[in-house]
């Protein structure tokens, strides 16, 4: 499709979506992201943009965007860098998503702004997964946050984690380790491989939902960091956000 014919299905399709328009994990298509929204503004129309990411961008990218996104919706998943490594194959990446935020926060302020049905329009709202058996994690996430930004700024803390039925083997989460680093230029000299003992297949805790314990341990945290602004998931959550893709209704 052309950028006119994206533009042309956007606009049938906005009286449906409360004039939002979100980009879920767009960092791969800036360039036509951009000509999108112009274009669309060109012909007259100006829907709230949200940008959804996983948090791992390069300030310097999302610098493209400032005066096209209204709404940033990013994860700030963790402060712990070799969790980051272990888990999903990202080195650096409490340093990458802080700076990132910060850029965020530059552009749109700390203040999520609302129309008068509680709609966001302007802001930032940032997302954080609570894992089991890693609240340390989390909590340092909070005081990143608080201190290094603002405890001013909107935080949805969810708790509906839930195990997955296939662990991937240590040896595949070797492989997908060392081929970030080589992506992003960081693997060491000699080329040796990356030790995996905190993966997914080395965190038995993993295994198992958030514990009642461990996630009123963040809450608390998220208090006395000095949050006040948010949303903070029912701890039942787990049972409840699990859609059955075999149902027609797989939501319900």
């Amino acid at each position: 499709m052309t950028a006119g014919e994206v533009c042309d299905e956007i606009i049938r399709l906005l009286p449906m979506s409360e004039s939002n328009i979100g980009f879920v994990s767009p960092t791969h298509f800036v360039p036509q992201m951009v000509s999108i929204v112009e274009e669309l503004r060109r012909r007259g129309h100006n829907p709230t943009i949200i940008y959804n990411t996983n948090g791992y961008e390069l300030a310097s990218t999302l610098r493209l965007l400032e005066s096209i996104v209204d709404v940033w919706l990013p994860d700030f998943k963790y402060s712990d860098d070799v969790l980051a490594l272990g888990l999903s194959g990202a080195p650096g990446y409490s340093e990458y998503a802080l700076a990132a935020l910060k850029e965020m926060v530059h552009q749109v302020g700390t203040t999520l702004h609302t129309d008068d049905r509680g709609i966001a329009r302007r802001g930032i709202i940032i997302r954080h997964l609570v894992l089991p058996g890693l609240v340390e994690n989390s909590v340092g996430v909070l005081k990143l946050i608080a201190e290094q930004i603002s405890p001013n700024l909107h935080i949805s803390l969810m708790s509906q984690y839930y195990p997955p039925d296939r662990i991937v083997a240590p040896h595949r989460e070797s492989q997908i380790a060392n081929l970030s680093l080589q992506l992003t230029g960081r693997l060491n000299p000699a080329h040796e491989p990356v030790s995996m003992e905190s993966g997914v297949s080395g965190r038995k805790s993993l295994h198992r939902p958030v514990t009642r314990p461990e996630y009123e341990t963040v809450i608390e945290a998220f208090h006395a960091f000095g949050f006040t602004r948010g949303w903070l998931q029912e701890y039942d959550s787990h049972r409840n956000y699990r859609p059955d893709f075999s149902k027609d209704q797989p939501f319900e």
